[in-house]
């Protein structure tokens, strides 16, 4: 039997000393910087349009009076009905842009719940339909049952249950 020596072993040395302690080089992780900028450009963006937006409703309102038979109900100076306008824009927004699509995901998270159970349900009828379980019962019962017997020659045929040849009448 061969043995191995000493040359042997120092003949698989690892590389130049401390190669396989260096870390590998790090790659600096730059997602959360872009996702963090994306966010800062979406806030100035809608910062910006709600600036835009009371600016221009500020200097086509110019105000708002509001009068029921001749006695005043509300009264906005010039600002501040623009600034009720863009909240209430802002306000519309939110429920076409939140509360419409996640009503319409709910019901199509029902359907595919729906969907997903009779899934579920015929897989589990067909799992168990087709089991090779049902195999090995079938040849588990067709080797313990009692084998036919075929009638005695002479003997009459038989319609409903059988009857053994002990139990028949003595003719």
């Amino acid at each position: 039997m061969p043995s191995m020596t000493d040359a042997d072993i120092r003949a698989f040395t690892p590389g130049p000393a401390g190669a396989a302690d260096a870390p590998a080089p790090r790659h600096p992780r730059r997602w959360p910087w872009v996702l963090l900028a994306v966010c800062l450009v979406f806030v100035a963006a809608v910062v910006a349009g709600v600036l835009v937006l009371g600016d221009t409703l500020d200097r086509a309102l110019g105000g708002m009076s509001i009068t029921v038979d001749g006695e005043r109900v509300l009264a906005l100076p010039h600002g501040e009905a623009a600034w009720w306008a863009v909240s209430a824009a802002l306000l519309a927004a939110m429920v076409v842009l939140v509360v419409v699509p996640l009503t319409l995901l709910l019901a199509l998270l029902v359907v595919a719940l729906a969907v997903a159970a009779a899934v579920v349900v015929v897989l589990a009828v067909a799992a168990l339909v087709l089991s090779p379980l049902w195999v090995m019962a079938l040849l588990l019962w067709l080797a313990l049952r009692e084998p036919r017997r075929p009638p005695p020659a002479g003997a009459p045929p038989t319609v409903g249950r059988r009857v053994s040849p002990e139990a028949a009448p003595q003719a």
